[in-house]
């Protein structure tokens, strides 16, 4: 332990202290290990016998510590060093045996996260001053080794391994000697899992593209066997219940990680494009959608943006956020959709139509009515529970949003929303917050009957069918065509409106932080399709 604890106090102080990375101390220090530290690393990993002991799970864990360092120093410093080389294609797939071994829960789930980070060139991000810069950078070498370590990892996927991942309670002692947890699957776990393997897809379907011509056949055949697994492992700790939109998985899984969450939605978004059999066309009716290879797998990019702006309540200030904010990849996740957008709107309107009859059809069994949370809920969630509700009109500014948002944030799933830039407080913000915007609040009301939603629905000029779901089987098919109050797709639209107004204010007055010019452009020809 003492030895392994001083190699990475001396491993991260080169990498953080630029001054000592130009002496040769480090590779002193690594052509020194050579010999003996994979034997080392075979050892501890194989000879995890029961019981296993305090000493032996700490220097498990301290050992995956040097390895992620390691691994860093590989992608940082480009070293062409075998002991750093066979960290990622020898040593770390045998860490995947780990899952499979009676080692503690803390271990595994260190395991899981090491893994995460290496396939994301983010080993070591918790500690260095600043991200990896892999823009400029070409490493035939390092893409070979990641390579090996994603198929190993998806060899070990078609053999259940991940069936072999934990998820225990979410901890609630921060760090203290409290053994409770909070009910629910570990997400962070789970999270890691999912975006490891979907990274070693990405990574393998790269390379047979590189190959050469006729690989999309492969590909295709090889995505649903891979989904099939990751979606039965997430059914299994996320508690499906039929009928289950599979697409839901990455809203569901990722709830308090935003950053892991975009880069499943850009993988996923990566590899639609490279199948087109991903993306063929159906027959121009919604209820085809369903039918899709993407929907299917879990991966419709339509889907997935949609659910994303449902989860931030259609907030044009948290899109901004993220695409300001250096620790996220939503920019360049951002840029690639909307040029799929311009090309596919045919195919985004359909999905749009689906997902509202869908949520209109989804009403929980009155044994569930009571789970709906008696507080404020967005209008995309009024439909999925109890049709005895209280519906009320309120009218206001829109720089009132913020008033209504206070409200609305405890039934978000992300939460409390976190501004980076608040934008509405710029100069000219006044004359573009003057118009009035209608918001509907739904609040729960016990003794009310169906007839009283109508009454409210006729009063703003829509018509609410699921009332009448409860009472015969051909209003229910009634339902599935007219019960829709406000429409995603023009709360998507109108949303990408807001945030193309926030972003050309901002780039008027010089505040945003880079050249959104092509941004822009890709906005704008979006929002025109949405007025045609």
């Amino acid at each position: 332990m003492p030895c392994l604890m001083s190699l990475i106090s001396v491993y991260k102080g080169i990498l953080v202290d630029e001054r000592i990375r130009k002496g040769d101390h480090l590779l002193q220090i690594m052509l020194a290990l050579e010999d003996v530290f994979e034997g080392f690393c075979s050892t501890c990993m194989t000879e995890c016998q029961p019981p296993l002991g305090a000493e032996s799970s700490s220097r498990l864990s301290c050992l995956l510590d040097l390895l992620e360092v390691l691994v860093a120093l590989r992608i940082e410093l480009k070293l062409n060093v075998s002991l750093c080389k066979r960290v990622l294609s020898v040593i770390l797939p045998q860490a995947l045996n780990l899952m499979s071994v009676p080692v503690p829960y803390f271990v595994k789930k260190q395991v899981i996260l090491v893994l995460k980070r290496c396939l994301l060139y983010k080993a070591g991000e918790d500690f260095l001053p600043s991200p990896h810069n892999l823009f400029n950078q070409q490493d035939a070498a390092l893409d070979e080794e990641l390579a090996v370590l994603a198929t190993t990892l998806l060899n070990a996927v078609q053999q259940g391994w991940l069936l072999q991942v934990p998820s225990c309670g979410r901890s609630s002692s921060f760090g203290g000697a409290n053994e409770g947890s909070e009910p629910g699957p570990d997400l962070v776990i789970l999270g890691a899992a999912s975006l490891s393997v979907l990274k070693a897809l990405e990574i393998q379907f790269r390379n047979k593209a590189c190959g050469g011509i006729g690989q999309g056949d492969a590909e295709f055949s090889e995505m649903p066997v891979y989904m099939a697994h990751l979606l039965n492992f997430l059914k299994r700790h996320l508690g499906w219940k039929e009928p289950v939109h599979f697409c839901e998985w990455v809203s569901l899984t990722f709830i308090e990680q935003d950053d892991d969450m975009l880069e499943v939605a850009k993988s996923l978004l990566q590899m639609y494009l490279h199948n087109p059999r991903l993306h063929s066309s159906t027959s121009g009716d919604e209820n085809d959608i369903w039918k899709l290879p993407s929907h299917q797998c879990g991966m419709n990019p339509h889907c997935i943006f949609l659910l994303l702006l449902k989860n931030v309540l259609f907030d044009a200030s948290v899109l901004l956020d993220f695409l300001i904010s250096s620790e996220t990849c939503f920019l360049e996740y951002f840029v690639r959709y909307l040029k799929l957008l311009k090309e596919d709107w045919p195919q985004f309107s359909l999905t749009c139509t689906f997902l509202d009859k869908s949520a209109c059809l989804q009403v929980p069994s009155v044994a569930n009515i009571s789970d709906c949370p008696p507080q404020t809920v967005d209008m995309s969630r009024a439909q999925e529970c109890s049709p005895h509700v209280d519906t009320s009109m309120v009218s206001g500014p829109k720089n009132d949003k913020q008033s209504l948002l206070s409200h609305c944030e405890s039934s978000s799933s992300l939460g409390a929303l976190q501004r980076l830039v608040e934008y509405d407080s710029s100069e000219d913000s006044e004359s573009e917050t003057s118009s009035n915007e209608p918001c509907l609040i739904i609040a729960q009301r016990e003794g009310a009957d169906s007839s009283y939603i109508d009454k409210q629905m006729k009063k703003l000029g829509l018509t609410s069918m699921c009332s009448a779901f409860y009472s015969t089987s051909a209003s229910m098919q009634a339902a599935s065509t007219t019960c829709q109050a406000l429409g995603i797709q023009r709360q998507s639209a109108q949303c990408l409106v807001d945030l193309q107004e926030a972003i050309s204010r901002l780039h008027r007055k010089k505040l945003f932080p880079y050249n959104p010019s092509a941004l822009l452009k890709l906005l704008s020809h979006v929002c025109a399709l949405s007025k045609g």
